[in-house]
C-alpha cells in the first residue's frame, strides 16, 4: 500500500511537470504536502498546499500555498514566498508569476537582497528575471557595503548595474564607520548609482550634513571621492554663515567637511557682530575657496575681482568698516571673526570711520520705517 502511494506521488509529480511544461522552460513542481486539481468553465487550476518547492531553470520558488493555471500560465504563490535565484532572493506575502513573461507581482512586505544590497517595499512589479523591477510605497533600498540608505514613495531599481531612482519625498542617508548619521540629500527625484558610488539629486535639492544646509536644483555626489556638486542658484548656510554662487562644490575628509569651493558671482557672509544682527562681512569674487577646521570657517581665498567688506572691532569696540579690494584676497579667521587679510596685486582699500557707519546704519533703519 506505501509502494502504491509512492508511485501515485511520483506520477503526480512527472505529469505536473509535463503540464507545466507550456513555454520552453519547464515550471517543475519539486515538492508539496498536496496537489489538488479542478475545472471550472473550462478553466484548469491546481491547488498545492504545504511546504511547495518549485523550480524553473535557476528560478527556486517556495511558499505554503500555490495555485496555478496551466492555460494562462500564471503562478500565484501565497504565504511565507520565498524566490531564489543565484545571488538574489526576493519573499513576500504574496507573489503572481507568469511563466510566459517571467513577469513577477509582489505585494505585502516585499524585500530582495543581493549581496550588500537591500530593497523593500510593499508592492513590486519585477521582470526580466529580476533584472530590474519597480518598488511602490514606502520604498527603501540599501546598500550596506557604502552605508547608503534611499527612502521614498516610487522607486526603480536595475539590479543587475546596482542602479536605483526614488520619488515621492526621497531622502538619501549616509552613515559613517560607526554608523552614526552623517550626510542627507532632499530632493524632487534621487538616483543612485551604487557600481559607481554617485548619487544624483534632481529639483528642490537640501544637503544636510553637521551644521551645514546646503539647497539648488542639481546634485551630484560622489561617494568614493568625498566629492559633491551643487549647481541651480545653490547656496548654503552654517550657522549664521551664508554662501551662495553659480557652482558650490563640498570637499570632505575623514568623514568631515573639510573645503567649499564656489565658481561664479561667488558671494560669502558672516555676522561681523553678535550683538547687531545688521551688520555683516561680505566677501565676493569669481571664484572663492573656504576651508572649514572642527566645523568652524578657518580661512577664505578669493580670487577674480575680489572684494572684502568688513567691520573692525578694538578690544571689543567698533572703529569703523574697511573695504579691501585686489587679484586675489586671502581672510583669515580666529574665533570665528577677521583676524587678517591679506591682498595680491591691484590692492585698493577704502576706510569708513565708527560715526560714518553708524550714520549708515540710522539712514538705513529709517528706510525701513
Amino acid at each position: 500500500m506505501m509502494r502504491s502511494a509512492a508511485s501515485l506521488l511520483f506520477f503526480i509529480l512527472i505529469a505536473t511537470s509535463v503540464a507545466f511544461a507550456a513555454s520552453g522552460s519547464p515550471v517543475i513542481l519539486e515538492k508539496a504536502r498536496s496537489l489538488r486539481s479542478f475545472e471550472e468553465n473550462g478553466v484548469q487550476r491546481k491547488e498545492l498546499e504545504g511546504d511547495v518547492w518549485i523550480t524553473k531553470d535557476s528560478l527556486s520558488v517556495f511558499c505554503q500555498k500555490a495555485v496555478y493555471y496551466p492555460d494562462s500560465g500564471a503562478l500565484i504563490f501565497q504565504r511565507d514566498v520565498q524566490f531564489m535565484q543565484p545571488g538574489r532572493t526576493l519573499f513576500a506575502d504574496e507573489v503572481v508569476y507568469n511563466e510566459y513573461t517571467d513577469e513577477v507581482f509582489a505585494r505585502g512586505h516585499v524585500r530582495v537582497y543581493q549581496d550588500s544590497l537591500k530593497a523593500s517595499a510593499n508592492r513590486a512589479v519585477y521582470s526580466e528575471r529580476f533584472k530590474n523591477g519597480y518598488l511602490y510605497d514606502d520604498v527603501k533600498i540599501t546598500d550596506d557595503g557604502r552605508k547608503i540608505t534611499l527612502k521614498g514613495q516610487t522607486g526603480f531599481f536595475d539590479h543587475e548595474h546596482e542602479y536605483a531612482y526614488v520619488t515621492g519625498a526621497p531622502v538619501l542617508s549616509q552613515r559613517d564607520s560607526s554608523l552614526a548619521l552623517r550626510t542627507q540629500i532632499y530632493g524632487d527625484t534621487i538616483k543612485y548609482y551604487g557600481d559607481r558610488k554617485q548619487a544624483h539629486a534632481l529639483g528642490n535639492v537640501i544637503i544636510e550634513r553637521d551644521s551645514l544646509l546646503a539647497y539648488g536644483s542639481s546634485l551630484m555626489f560622489h561617494q568614493d571621492s568625498s566629492y559633491a556638486e551643487l549647481i541651480g542658484e545653490p547656496y548654503a548656510v552654517q550657522n549664521l554663515d551664508h554662501i551662495s554662487g553659480d557652482t558650490l562644490r563640498l570637499f570632505f575628509k575623514n568623514e568631515q567637511l573639510e573645503h567649499l569651493e564656489v565658481l561664479g558671482h561667488a558671494v560669502a557672509t558672516s555676522p561681523a557682530d553678535s550683538m547687531n544682527t545688521n551688520l555683516f562681512n561680505r566677501m565676493e569674487g569669481k571664484i572663492m575657496s573656504l576651508w572649514i577646521a572642527d566645523n568652524t570657517l578657518s580661512r577664505i581665498q578669493i580670487e577674480g575681482n575680489a572684494i572684502a567688506t568688513y567691520y573692525i572691532r578694538d578690544e571689543g569696540k567698533p572703529k569703523g568698516r574697511n573695504t579691501t579690494s585686489g587679484d586675489r584676497l586671502f581672510v583669515f579667521f580666529a574665533d570665528s571673526k577677521i583676524s587678517h587679510i591679506e591682498v595680491h596685486g591691484g590692492t585698493r582699500g577704502v576706510y569708513a570711520p565708527e560715526h560714518l557707519v553708524r550714520r549708515e546704519m540710522s539712514e538705513l533703519d529709517q528706510k525701513h520705517q
